[in-house]
């Protein structure tokens, strides 16, 4: 479209600049003419039509930008959402790892004061002991037996076909009659 354009532009340039070369050859009269000639094919179709086309294309490219603009800004919207929510699961997720490591603090604490009481109380015991208790002999038991002795395991066998054992048709019973005899009044 372009080249279209450029095309008709230089050719209604060499026509006026011919027109304009002719007409000072002829002198002041024909100029006078041909500057109404001039105004002629600026107000000609040809030219209106170049110019349409221009106003066109400057809109479509003016339809671009803007469209282009918005995806932008959409573009923009979208990433600083991201970021937004990237932030807020890392703080929660940093709030969680604090409350978690809290916790195995207290837990480790527990341990710790379990573990020193225990170890105070075998310290105790074993210093305590020892100075009361004067030794004594023990009687030595029999020893017990209660273990069960290990049962063999039975060896894997062939599978066998299910056994396909029908019941024999049995009679069936006459039904009971329940209804009572009439009464005599």
């Amino acid at each position: 479209m372009a080249r279209k354009r450029t095309r008709a532009a230089t050719t209604v340039e060499a026509a006026i600049d011919s027109i304009e070369d002719a007409a000072t050859a002829v002198g002041s009269k024909v100029q006078h003419g041909v500057s109404d000639a001039a105004t002629a094919i600026a107000n000609s179709s040809l030219v209106e039509r170049v110019e349409k086309q221009a106003r066109t294309s400057r809109k479509a490219i003016g339809k671009k930008v803007t469209k282009a603009k918005k995806v932008a800004k959409k573009q923009v919207a979208k990433a600083t959402k991201k970021v937004a929510a990237t932030k807020k699961v890392a703080k929660k997720r940093l709030a969680k790892a604090t409350k978690k490591v809290a916790a195995t603090k207290k837990v480790a604490k527990k341990q710790v004061a379990k573990a020193t009481k225990k170890v105070a109380k075998k310290q105790v015991a074993t210093t305590a002991p020892a100075a009361k208790k004067a030794p004594t002999a023990k009687k030595k038991k029999a020893p017990a037996t209660t273990k069960k002795a290990p049962t063999a395991k039975k060896a894997p066998t062939a599978k066998k076909a299910p056994a396909t054992t029908k019941k024999a048709p049995t009679a069936k019973k006459a039904p009971a009659t329940t209804k009572k005899a009439p009464t005599a009044k």
